[in-house]
């Protein structure tokens, strides 16, 4: 029989630690007792010979840190927050105990086979409107600019999962394997509270800098060196800032973009040198046409968004006022900005400004389809070709161009008064404004990722200027 030797480190009953391997029954080590000196313990005799030295743990002449809880108590032992500090340090030791032992690998190792079910070929179906990737199986013409556009409405398209041909199901296998590593012999039971905490993340703090400052290189082992009170719960972070929202962005739900068509003379798609004629007057005073409650006057362009708020810049998960759902915002048609190229995202790729030219959208006649014939650079700038995709080629009915958050949009809500609006920003769906009537598009299923709802008076419902006839297009 092989004679295991254990030194433990003692803080009261509760730091009593023998080290055990998790299929080793608890009956087969007999009780720790208190003591400084090295005890032998019955253990069977295929365990593994080891003894601690000072802060080590040596196994088969190899060395893990097995530090004591009374090397890293963080406060005072008596008073108010006392079992907060203690708690601490149990924790501390146990979880570096826990992390060196892991260290040295499995003790056991099992295999089970598991089986998942699978299929292959046409399984399932889905049908949606087809994309840049998709083969347009209608109609396509050429123009003079050289790109293909494909005639009529958008198509769909089906994919089959997970492959083509019959369908067929089975199950697959797989072998999972399950290891099991040594363990102190029981975790702690205590859960510090935040209100003794506070002392033990400072002095923590405090002898971190301390000893930083007092080593050239890390010493393996170094019981000066603080270890961190992970299982303290620790204040909220402070920030320096005064206002938050200083640097925001928008969140932009779905929008539309409401427009009075209009039309141009003597132009050309390739040289894109038309002038622009406002649309024609209805009667007397400017046009006007309903959308819901809503009566909107040209020429102002309306966008409506399903909701829109904003986040800080130098905050995180800090919101900037409210959560605004369905709202309505007027602006001059000159106002309107798109943004070619450009990609939403945590850190985005903000798109190439341009000025917005709502004759592109103006139906053209090619043989027996009506159509609009948007410019190419237009087309591969919007939302619809990925950025680096080369495969997006052909211009379809599915333009969505990426416009910047007008200014009007800030005016919803005070405290969006310095947000960027070129770091999230809409891709927007064009509907024109004909014979008086607005309708909007069918819902698309928008994810929400709030739900604090609140309503707002939409913002800048009046009526702008006409604008004046141009030779020079934002194209």
């Amino acid at each position: 029989m092989v004679s295991v030797i254990f030194l433990l480190s003692l803080l009261g009953a509760v730091f009593a630690n023998s080290v055990l391997s998790r299929d080793t029954p608890s009956g087969s080590i007999t009780s720790p007792v208190h003591s400084s000196a090295p005890i032998t313990l019955s253990v069977p005799s295929s365990e593994t010979t080891c003894y601690t030295s000072s802060q080590w743990l040596v196994i088969s002449n190899t060395s893990v840190f097995w530090p004591t809880s009374t090397d890293y108590i963080y406060g005072p032992t008596t008073g108010p927050g006392a079992s907060d500090v203690i708690c601490a340090a149990q924790w501390m030791q146990y979880d570096e105990r826990s992390r060196g032992l892991s260290s040295l690998g499995p003790t056991k190792t099992t295999t089970v086979t598991l089986y998942t079910p699978t299929s292959t070929g046409a399984c399932r179906t889905s049908i949606r409107p087809e994309q840049y990737s998709d083969t347009h199986t209608g109609p396509v013409t050429t123009l003079c600019d050289g790109v293909a556009r494909a005639l009529g409405p958008r198509e769909t398209a089906t994919e089959y999962y997970p492959g083509t041909g019959p369908c067929s199901t089975f199950s697959e296998s797989r072998i999972a394997t399950t290891t099991v590593n040594r363990e102190p012999s029981a975790s702690p039971t205590c859960r510090a509270e935040l209100e003794g905490c506070i002392g033990v993340w400072q002095t923590y703090s405090s002898l971190s800098s301390e000893y930083a400052a007092s080593i050239t290189s890390p010493i393996p082992g170094d019981t000066r060196s603080p270890l961190r009170p992970a299982h303290c719960p620790n204040t909220a972070r402070e920030y320096p800032e005064e206002n938050p929202c200083s640097e925001c962005h928008f969140i932009p739900g779905t929008a539309t973009m409401f427009y009075w068509p209009v039309t141009t003379a003597n132009g050309d798609l390739c040289a894109q040198n038309g002038t622009t004629i406002p649309a024609t007057q209805t009667g007397d005073g400017p046009n006007t046409a309903i959308l819901d409650t809503y009566t909107l006057v040209s020429p102002s362009v309306y966008i409506s968004f399903t909701s829109i708020n904003a986040w800080s810049n130098r905050r995180h998960g800090h919101q900037c006022g409210e959560r605004y759902s369905n709202q309505l915002i007027s602006i001059h048609p000159t106002a309107v900005t798109s943004l070619r190229e450009h990609r939403n995202a945590r850190y985005p790729y903000e798109g190439t400004p341009y000025p917005f030219n709502f004759a592109e959208f103006l139906p053209q006649t090619i043989g027996n389809f009506t159509q609009s014939l948007i410019p190419w650079p237009q087309y591969r700038g919007g939302s619809q070709c990925p950025l680096y995709d080369p495969s997006c080629t052909m211009v379809r009915d599915d333009y969505m161009p990426f416009i910047e958050v007008p200014r009007e949009a800030a005016e919803i809500d005070s405290h969006w008064e310095r947000c960027s609006r070129r770091w999230l920003v809409p891709a927007v769906t064009m509907v024109p404004i004909v014979d008086g009537t607005a309708v909007a598009p069918t819902p698309t299923g928008e994810l929400e990722v709030m739900s604090i709802e609140a309503d707002a008076v939409p913002e800048g419902m009046v009526e702008a200027p006409t604008p004046i006839p141009t030779a020079e297009l934002g194209w």
